[in-house]
């Protein structure tokens, strides 16, 4: 299980990632989620759903704590949470974070 100070760390991280990759005016067609639990925090994208008030949720890139360094995961044609084989795992999120962003794999951002 992340301690305290390293989830509060995660959290800046990913809402100042989210703060500059949706600007202020397509935040109500788009935004960025995520969430944490234990060693696990998955990024999730959302649009406004058919039905009035609701969001439409896409999970984009699972992040997991293992063995004292970061893995990355994303989600096959079944909807399985697969290992990204060219993303390393890594110590530092923001690493990994960075390389979800890229995308050089074309398996997040389709």
């Amino acid at each position: 299980m992340l301690d305290s100070f390293t989830v509060c760390r995660i959290e800046s991280i990913l809402d100042g990632y989210i703060h500059e990759k949706v600007p202020a005016p397509l935040r109500t067609m788009v935004k960025l989620t995520y969430r944490m639990d234990q060693n696990e925090l998955i990024l999730t994208e959302e649009r406004p759903a058919q039905e009035r008030y609701r969001w439409d949720k896409l999970d984009i890139a699972r992040f997991e704590w293992d063995e004292h360094r970061w893995k990355v995961f994303a989600k096959d044609k079944h909807d399985r949470w697969d290992t990204v084989d060219a993303i390393q795992p890594c110590q530092h999120f923001e690493d990994l974070l960075e390389q979800v962003e890229r995308d050089e794999a074309g398996v997040f951002w389709r």
